[in-house]
C-alpha cells in the first residue's frame, strides 16, 4: 500500500505540475511494479475532483450556459476533439508507450524543449478557435507518458500570446474531460479496495495543494524553469 500512497503523491505532484505526471507514474510504477492503468485513471480522477473545486467559479459561469460564454463552450470542444478522438483510435499504441522507458525519456526531453520556448515573450493575442485547435493538437501529444499535459497547454496557450491566468485556467477546465474519457475507456478493469481509496483520498488532498503552487509559478514567469528539470529525469529514464 506505500508504493500505491507514494504514487498517489507522484500523480498530485506531476499532474498540475509541467513535469508530466504518466511519465512519472510509468517510470516508477516500472521499478516497482507492473504498470497499473486503472489505478492510475483514478488518481486522474481524485485531480479531477480537485480541479472542480479550484475552478468552481469558472464551471458555474460554463454550466449557466449564458450567452457570455458561449464562445469559451466552443473553444473548450475545439481544443478537446484532437485527443478524444486520437485516444480513442490509438489506445493500444499508448498503453504500449508506458513500458518503455525510451519513449518515456523522449516524452521527457520534449517537454523540457516546449517549455524552455515559453521564456520568449510572444505577441498577445485573445482566445480564439485558431489557438483553441493549436492548444488541441499539443494535448494529444500529453496523452504519451513522459509529455506534460499541464506543459503542453499552458506552453501553448503562453506562446498563442493568451493571458497567464486565462491559460491555466483554460488548461485546468480540459483536464475534465480528458479524466473523464480515460476513466471511461479503463472502466472495463474496474476494481477496488482500500489502499486504492486511501491512495484516491491522498492524491486529491495533494492535488489542491499543487494546483495552487502551479498557478503561482505561472503568475511569476518561472514556468519554464521546469524544462531542466524534464532534461535531467529524461536522462535518468534512458540511462535506466
Amino acid at each position: 500500500m506505500l508504493n500505491q500512497i507514494f504514487l498517489a503523491i507522484i500523480q498530485a505532484a506531476t499532474e498540475f505540475l509541467p513535469i508530466s505526471s504518466s511519465g512519472h507514474l510509468a517510470l516508477f510504477s516500472n521499478l516497482i511494479s507492473q504498470p497499473d492503468l486503472f489505478f492510475f485513471t483514478m488518481l486522474h480522477i481524485a485531480s479531477l475532483f480537485a480541479v472542480l473545486i479550484f475552478c468552481r467559479r469558472e464551471i458555474v459561469d460554463l454550466l449557466s450556459f449564458d450567452r457570455r460564454f458561449r464562445k469559451l463552450w466552443i473553444y473548450l470542444i475545439i481544443a478537446t476533439i484532437p485527443a478524444g478522438f486520437f485516444g480513442y483510435f490509438f489506445k493500444s499504441f499508448i498503453q504500449s508507450a508506458f513500458s518503455n522507458l525510451f519513449y518515456i525519456g523522449m516524452g521527457f526531453i520534449f517537454t523540457g524543449l516546449i517549455l524552455l520556448i515559453t521564456k520568449i515573450n510572444f505577441r498577445p493575442s485573445k482566445l480564439n478557435w485558431k489557438n483553441s485547435l493549436f492548444i488541441g493538437l499539443m494535448q494529444v501529444l500529453a496523452l504519451f507518458p513522459g509529455v506534460s499535459r499541464s506543459g503542453m497547454i499552458i506552453s501553448a496557450g503562453l506562446i498563442s500570446g493568451i493571458e497567464k491566468d486565462r491559460a491555466v485556467k483554460f488548461s485546468f477546465i480540459l483536464f475534465i474531460p480528458l479524466a473523464l474519457g480515460a476513466f471511461v475507456s479503463e472502466i472495463e478493469e474496474f476494481y477496488f479496495s482500500g489502499s486504492l481509496l486511501i491512495s484516491f483520498l491522498v492524491c486529491f488532498i495533494f492535488s489542491l495543494i499543487f494546483l495552487n503552487l502551479l498557478y503561482l509559478i505561472v503568475r511569476r514567469k518561472m514556468f519554464w524553469l521546469f524544462s531542466f528539470y524534464c532534461f535531467v529525469v529524461g536522462v535518468v529514464c534512458f540511462l535506466v
